[in-house]
This record gives structure tokens, sequence and C-alpha cells, in this order.
């Protein structure tokens, strides 16, 4: 594989211009089984109803079965098996499905497990609540497929189940509510992680993201510092880090080919960087770290 496979939203799978869709596990199948590593470009939350299986979100892997969901942002990484005999349901969205509905802009980015920075990608629910929630998806199906579709209902069931999660999520993790509730409420760190998920591949440098929030790369660095104990610097490498990984684990690409991609100088100050990051050269994780 000599880079990773992207798979786009289907926008206009019904006819119409529709950004929010609800597909089984089995419906997509086929792709899996074609290429199980890939990116998605879209959100996607993906409940498991059958099967016990690893799946693997960029480098977070567990093994996951029913009761489990399963949260992407776009960008991530997916490793399924090549032969994965999970069942279930995929929510997949783009982000403008929400845009031009609610006032508050950052409403995905509140939402903890749909962070850049989230502690993991999935979440393990209560029978009772997973139950809930598939019987919203199936509403929101039946809404999709039907003659008189209205998106305000499928936007509506879509927002409940993200609502649901949200406080399954918080529930579970009610000792940091409080850090969390900060970050939420910083609409300048908030900005921040959104621009670095969209152009830290290309930009690495504090000061473009300082220019971007119109404030100074000191304010926008003791903002990072406090709300989540690190740099900007750091946070941004982490980032490039993560990617540089998916690259050497899931491509063929060469490690002068993912300098390239990455907009390092040269092949030399990236392998530097990788090491100071990872702690290991490109090469050397590359051979430990290669999925059979």
């Amino acid at each position: 594989m000599k880079n990773i496979h992207r798979y786009n939203f289907f926008k206009k799978k019904y006819g119409a211009h529709l950004l929010a869709d609800v597909v089984r596990i089995s419906e997509f199948r086929k792709y899996i089984q074609k290429t199980p590593t890939h990116r998605l470009t879209y959100f996607d939350l993906t409940f498991i109803t059958e099967g016990n299986e690893y799946v693997t979100i960029n480098q977070s892997k567990l093994r996951v079965q029913c009761g489990d969901v399963i949260c992407s942002t776009p960008g991530d990484v997916w490793t399924w098996e090549r032969n994965t005999a999970l069942e279930g349901f995929a929510l997949v969205f783009e982000e403008d499905f929400f845009q031009s509905f609610f006032i508050n802009k950052f409403f995905l980015n509140n939402l903890n497990f749909l962070k850049a920075d989230r502690l993991s990608p999935f979440i393990g629910l209560k029978a009772e609540v997973f139950s809930e929630i598939l019987e919203f998806l199936e509403k929101i199906r039946n809404e999709i497929k039907g003659k008189d579709r209205s998106e305000h209902v499928i936007r509506a069931f879509v927002y409940l189940v993200l609502a649901k999660l949200d406080n399954e999520e918080k529930l579970q993790n009610k000792s940091s509510l409080d850090t969390l509730s900060e970050h939420q409420n910083n609409r300048h760190l908030q900005g921040f992680i959104k621009l670095v998920e969209e152009h830290c591949l290309e930009v690495h440098e504090v000061q473009f993201y300082a220019d971007k929030l119109f404030i100074s790369a000191n304010y926008l660095n003791k903002i990072v510092r406090e709300l989540l104990g690190t740099t900007s610097k750091k946070y941004i490498a982490s980032k490039i880090a993560q990617e540089a990984r998916n690259l050497l684990n899931f491509t063929d690409l060469s490690i002068s080919e993912i300098s390239d991609q990455l907009k390092f100088e040269s092949p030399s100050y990236f392998t530097r960087f990788f090491k100071k990051s990872v702690g290991l050269k490109p090469k050397e994780f590359r051979v430990g770290n290669k999925p059979s």
C-alpha cells in the first residue's frame, strides 16, 4: 500500500444533498475487506451489536464487542480485521450537517468523545442506553429512506444520539469534569485545536495559529499550557508525530516521501524530529510496528 486509502462522504447517496447517514457494517464490509486500513474524512460513530474483535483508531487498539462505540473524527485512520465478523451500525455525518443549524459553532468541539485530544476513541455503554440509541438509529434510517424525508427530523435524532453519548461519557469521566468544562469554555483553545487538526501537516509554526486566532504566540502558549499541560509547539508536534506513525505503520512510503508529505525541510530533520518525539528513528519504528 503506497498510501492510506481515503474514504469521502457520499453526499448524494439518496439522490439529494444529505450530510448524514446510518449504515450497517454489513453494507460496507466489502470496503473493509478491500482496504482494512483507511482514513475517513468525516465523523463516524460505530455501534457494535455483535462480534468480538480488535479495531484500531490511529494508535489506539481495543477489542470491541456488543455495547461498544467507536468514535472517529475526520482524518482518523481505521484498521479493521480484513474478514471482520463484527455487526452493528455506523452513524456518519459531516460537520456542515450541524453548522447551519446551531448558533454555537463549537457544538461538535464541545463533545469530549469527538475532541482531537480525547483520551480514547472507544466508549462502553450500559445495555439500556445502548438499546435506546439503537432505536434512535433505526428512526434515522427510516426517516432517511422515507418518501417525505425531513432533514430537521434527522438532525434532531442525531443530536439526541450525541447528547446521550456525551452524558454517558461525562458520567464515566466525572473526576475530570472541571478540567473538561474549562477546556470547553475557552474559545481560543477550541479554535487552536481545530486549526491544528486542519493545518498541522502543512504548517508547523506556532505563530501561524496565533495569527489565525488574533492573539500573540505567548498568550496562546499560556492558554495551552494551563489547560492542556503542554506547550503549543509540543501539541502541534504530537499531532505531526501521530500522522508520521500512521504513515510508517500503514503505507509503503519511503522516509523521504513521508518527510516531504509532512513538510519537513529534509529527511534528516524529520528523522531527528521523530526520534525526539517517539524515541525511535523512523526505520526502527517501522520495523518494530509494521502490521502483519
